[in-house]
């Protein structure tokens, strides 16, 4: 499958699904200033792609890196990170509750094997579980999906960074 039927497949997911689960891993690590950019680039579409529908966020990013995460505070939870709260976590589970049997887009952008019980494992595990779930796993390195979800997952290896950065008129209209 191309890139550009990926991108198309994912808009059309976006917009026939009732919630969205975002994962953000450590692809979404600022470590220069043109990788500050082109999150900043592909933060952008991401937003635009959420806006108006019912999305929460989980981050395995910690600190200055969380501020480049495109979603309001109140929609994203961050347990590996100091300023993290039980409130937040609880948020999360209650929205999360109400993700069953619901039209679920499962979203995992660039999360890799150092903490798989916080997204990876998680995300798998609610894609198995909702027969309506759907999801996508876009990473570099480690984009495989288990041969249980097989016609209900997509793996893009790709930096999840770079999928949403280049070519972002793909997105568009």
């Amino acid at each position: 499958m191309d890139i550009c039927s990926v991108r198309h497949g994912l808009k059309n997911k976006i917009s026939q699904s009732d919630r969205i689960l975002v994962g953000f891993g450590g692809e979404w690590h600022v470590d220069t200033a043109e990788r500050q950019e082109q999150i900043k680039r592909a933060a952008g579409v991401l937003k635009e792609l959420l806006a108006g529908k019912d999305y929460f966020v989980i981050t395995t990013l910690t600190g200055e890196d969380i501020r480049h995460i495109p979603c309001e505070r109140t929609h994203m939870t961050a347990p590996l990170d100091v300023s993290f709260t039980e409130e937040e976590w609880e948020t999360y589970l209650r929205w999360l509750s109400f993700t069953l049997n619901k039209r679920t887009l499962l979203l995992e952008l660039g999360e890799d094997l150092l903490h798989p019980n916080m997204i990876r494992w998680p995300f798998e595990r609610a894609a198995g579980l909702n027969e309506k779930a759907y999801l996508y796993r876009i990473n570099q390195k480690l984009p495989q999906i288990t041969e249980e979800l097989a016609g209900r997952a997509v793996a893009v290896r790709l930096d999840s960074v770079e999928f949403f950065s280049v070519c972002s008129e793909a997105f568009k209209g």
